[in-house]
């Protein structure tokens, strides 16, 4: 074979024997996951910001020989009692409030009373040796439930509890807004406007510094 048909051969190799070129898949698989939130109770002012130092401040009143009530509101545009349920509690929740402990009492300098004694309506002492008497009432009946941040939720299936008062051993807490299970599985409401009325016994010692620790909770049903 001449240098001539040498050459044809290659330049016919190279024509027709071209390499096959294998490409990588061009379409990646993204994933993610959405996972539902945690069920919670909240107070917060009017852009749903919790507020650091929630209070309710009853108006002043004024020593008696004789029993008085005092009333005050708890849940205002300022502060109001927001929950929040992202996909959290499909069947349902409740949010109530209680003291701190059974045992609490309007703590003041001069003396303390009590929160949760029913005797004589509140207005006298009951079993408790270590305070006089004394007792709070809540009624949310009166409240106004909106529906918070959501976009497409409804107040439908919610219903907010009614007037009750404390009595320790008996009632510890006070239901402020029942959620049946039709309720929204993923909403966020505020309740606003809670009539909240205390009753001070006969000659409760003058003072500016009573105070009591009310807690504010939810549970899934």
């Amino acid at each position: 074979m001449n240098k001539k048909q040498i050459l044809a051969l290659v330049a016919a190799f190279t024509v027709f024997a071209s390499p096959i070129v294998v490409l990588a898949a061009n379409t990646s698989n993204f994933n993610q996951t959405i996972n539902a939130g945690t069920l919670s109770v909240d107070i917060v002012d009017a852009s749903y910001v919790t507020v650091a130092s929630p209070s309710v401040v009853f108006p002043p009143t004024v020593f008696s020989f004789g029993c008085q009530t005092n009333a005050a509101t708890f849940g205002t545009v300022s502060q109001r009692i927001y929950v929040r349920n992202p996909d959290a509690a499909d069947n349902g929740w409740t949010v109530s409030i209680a003291a701190s402990a059974t045992t609490a009492v309007w703590d003041g300098a001069v003396s303390d009373y009590d929160f949760n004694d029913a005797a004589g309506a509140g207005c006298t002492d009951g079993a408790d040796t270590d305070t006089v008497g004394g007792q709070m009432t809540v009624d949310p009946s009166v409240g106004t439930l909106a529906i918070g941040q959501c976009a497409s939720c409804a107040t439908t299936n919610i219903t907010r509890g009614s007037s009750s008062a404390f009595v320790e051993g008996t009632t510890d807490s006070i239901t402020l807004l029942n959620a049946a299970a039709g309720s929204n599985d993923i909403g966020d409401w505020a309740l606003t406007g809670v009539d909240i009325s205390q009753k001070i016994p006969i000659e409760q010692g003058a003072a500016n510094d009573y105070d009591i620790n009310m807690v504010v909770s939810v549970v899934s049903l």
